[in-house]
């Protein structure tokens, strides 16, 4: 049996091999986005896994500790708004820890740079960038070291002595082998993503994407399920038995996902490489860390061909039952109301911690909400065919031409086949009104520019850390020599240059208009008011006033101008200012790439370790908004892609629908129906299912969103621009656009010749 299946399914004549094309093609696309969210969510691990060795210093070391230990320090540098990796080494002995990525630690005057940062020290002025880096580049840094290929990495090379005098350097026993997503207690990492947002992040983007890639998947090996159940049910009738047929159907099924597989598999690998420049964490990836793992492999390969026999031998119930039901068309049972309790007990999932408030731990965190998520997306699809009956029983009532009665008819005998069409596009709703209104919430956390516009191009060297409180003793740099500053003036764009001078006692009200109400005071530095009065981006000193008080660390700062604060006077002698310890040197700049970027290499040069890199307020605010703007680019990509594949879904289903009712169209226009009326059956035969469920799918987004944003974010959820009702309704439109482009297709199958056939 199993020789003949084959043979009727690859050599049944014309339509058997156009059949089989179709599914092929149909469920290789299908496998192709399986395929590409899979990689995609271990690509972020993988990239993730390579900022552990950047946290050296920062956490314990999680690999083997060498008998030679390495001279070491990283610190981060700044250029143009992108973040610079910087390593200074020194071995101490042949089995000094070796950095990934180079074969061996540079020697004093040499220098291993990734070919990203390598570019721009050779198309850059060397007083912006390359200065800052002493000696020649030994080679570059290979890709094991690179979460991204535009990470910007430098390792250094110096002597023994001239590292023991490096403030902050440390012999280090090994490198850190942790990554930032294994860090589980309080943690300080230099980049990557952290353990949290990791786990639950990658867990509603799986869900988000791997399930509208199965519905399409499920919807590709159903097609031509009518012609296939009519075709079985002439062989049951000619004396086959049920365990015959279903061992056909089966293996015709399964050759169609095996060919369906490995068309999958090539396109993933077509597309990996442009995939892989997509940059929905922030970084672009390689393409080798988009990859699957022997067990996606096997679960996709075995899965979706096992996966489809079940299918193929689920919609032969009737067949096995009645094989005259299918050809006289019996009509199935109607859904019942018990259809809407998944999808209500998902709701009542997320509305419980909403309430009593979230778990503690991480994982007791995902567990809360992902299955909640999924019971709701789950429920969406199964709620799906009863709302579609109900929405074909209004529409039943209240028709007014043929059109409508004939859809609504047809849609009231069989709304699981009405809703699989749209099922896709539903699901895709429901994510894009999730993200969208989440977004919209999240943004309300976004930093306006910190001391406000007029102080955005300030560049800030901070010394002192204050992270201990006003009463620690800060670290803080000499005075800055008469050199430096003669160098920093005679940058074209630099204007006035403001001390700020450490002084653990001082303590400041920040302004309320740039701090929430009830901040409390924090660290002041002294400030004097005759360098104050060049700079009145930062505010001014009360009349006759010599030094006044200032916020140390304008980090504190969300938005709000200083331009318009009069600071405090402090009881400190102007000729004494001069003896307190630097706190921060703060250039104004014009703005200009070129003024900051010399400048940033003077003081960096200078003061080669402060508590950062000097960094301009503007550039505060970005590195403020950058977890924001990362899970909103991530956002737009889920939501893009959940389109994609409810687009596809759609075209499937559609022009699968219209092949398997090609004879009782063909008939109605043998009676003298118009192609029009035809024309207008179909589409209110998808819109009727998608706006009745699509308005359910809406509702449901803003209630999950407006739970979650309670139970996560603390705030209250807020609704989200025309922007998101444009693209709401432009999706709608484009789906409705997808039905009328198969409307040619309509004209060929219901011809004449159609009816004389069957």
């Amino acid at each position: 049996m199993i020789r003949l299946a084959v043979r009727l399914a690859v050599s049944g004549g014309r339509e058997a091999v156009v059949r089989l094309v179709i599914l092929a093609v149909a469920v290789g696309i299908g496998v192709g986005l399986l395929l590409t969210a899979v990689s995609a969510v271990n690509a972020v691990g993988a990239q993730n896994d390579r900022y552990a060795w950047l946290d050296t210093g920062a956490s314990d070391p999680g690999a083997a500790t060498s008998r030679d230990p390495l001279w070491g320090l990283i610190t981060t540098d700044e250029f143009h708004g992108q973040t610079i990796y910087r390593a200074d080494v020194a071995a101490t002995g042949p089995s000094s820890p070796v950095p990934p990525g180079i074969p061996r630690d540079p020697g004093p005057g040499q220098y291993y740079a990734s070919p990203a940062l390598s570019a721009l020290l050779h198309g850059t002025p060397a007083d912006e960038l390359a200065d800052r880096y002493p000696g020649h580049r030994a080679g570059l840094i290979g890709d094991a070291a690179l979460p991204s290929p535009k990470s910007l990495i430098i390792v250094v090379g110096r002597s023994a002595a001239q590292m023991s005098h490096l403030p902050g350097a440390t012999k280090l026993p090994g490198l850190n082998a942790t990554p930032p997503n294994g860090c589980r207690d309080i943690c300080v990492t230099r980049g990557g993503i952290s353990a949290k947002t990791t786990d639950f992040v990658l867990s509603v983007v799986a869900l988000a994407l791997l399930l509208p890639a199965l519905i399409f998947i499920g919807t590709a090996t159903r097609l031509s399920a009518t012609r296939r159940e009519q075709r079985f049910a002439a062989m049951r009738l000619t004396g086959a038995t049920p365990r015959q047929i279903s061992l056909i159907a089966a293996v015709e099924s399964t050759v169609a996902a095996v060919a369906g597989v490995a068309v999958g598999f090539g396109l993933f690998f077509v597309l990996r490489a442009p995939l892989a420049a997509i940059p929905f964490t922030g970084q672009p990836f390689f393409p080798a860390q988009l990859s699957l793992n022997p067990l996606d492999i096997f679960a996709v390969a075995a899965g979706v061909p096992a996966a489809a026999a079940v299918v193929a031998r689920l919609a032969l119930r009737r067949v096995n039952i009645s094989p005259l039901g299918v050809t006289r068309r019996v009509t199935p049972a109607p859904p019942r109301a018990w259809r809407l309790l998944p999808l209500l007990a998902g709701l009542a999932d997320l509305g419980f911690f909403a309430v009593h408030g979230k778990p503690g731990s991480n994982s007791g965190q995902i567990w809360a909400f992902v299955p909640g998520l999924a019971l709701i997306m789950i429920g969406l699809v199964i709620a799906g065919p009863w709302l579609t009956m109900t929405g074909a029983r209004v529409m039943a009532r209240r028709a007014r031409h043929p059109g409508a009665l004939i859809a609504a008819r047809r849609l009231a005998d069989d709304p699981r086949a009405g809703f699989r069409t749209v099922s896709g596009l539903v699901l895709a709703l429901f994510v894009t009104t999730m993200a969208v209104a989440l977004i919209t919430t999240q943004n309300t956390r976004r930093h306006g520019p910190i001391g406000g516009a007029a102080a955005s191009n300030a560049l800030i060297d901070q010394f002192s850390n204050f992270s201990e409180g006003p009463a620690a003793e800060p670290a803080s740099a000499p005075p800055p020599r008469a050199a430096v500053l003669t160098r920093l003036r005679q940058i074209p764009g630099v204007g006035s240059i403001v001390e700020f001078r450490a002084d653990p006692r001082l303590t400041i009200d920040l302004p309320q208009q740039a701090v929430p109400r009830g901040f409390p005071p924090m660290s002041a530095a002294a400030v004097s008011c005759a360098q104050l009065a060049g700079t009145p981006a930062f505010g001014r000193c009360p009349a006759g006033v010599a030094v006044a008080k200032i916020p140390a660390n304008f980090g504190y700062l969300n938005g709000g101008s200083l331009a318009n604060s009069t600071w405090p006077a402090v009881d400190i002698p102007a000729r004494q200012l001069a003896r307190l310890p630097l706190d921060s040197i703060n250039v104004m700049t014009n703005g200009s790439q070129a003024a900051i970027e010399q400048a940033r290499t003077v003081l960096e040069n200078a003061y080669p370790t402060g508590e950062g890199a000097a960094a301009t307020l503007g550039e505060g605010t970005a590195s403020g908004n950058a977890a924001t703007d990362a899970y909103q680019q991530l956002a737009e990509v889920v939501i893009l892609a959940s389109l994609a594949i409810a687009g596809c879904s759609l075209a499937a289903s559609v022009a699968g629908g219209l092949v398997d009712r090609k004879r009782p169209f063909s008939l109605l226009r043998l009676a003298g129906a118009r192609l029009g009326l035809l024309r207008r059956v179909i589409v209110m035969e998808s819109a009727v299912p998608l706006l009745a469920v699509a308005a359910v799918a809406i509702g449901t987004g803003f209630g999950a969103a407006a739970m979650y944003s309670v139970m996560e974010m603390k705030l209250s959820l807020v609704a989200p621009g025309a922007s998101y009702y444009v693209i709401t309704s432009a999706g709608i439109v484009l789906a409705l656009g997808v039905i009328v482009a198969m409307f040619p297709l309509l004209r060929r199958v219901t011809g004449p010749e159609t009816a004389r056939s069957e």
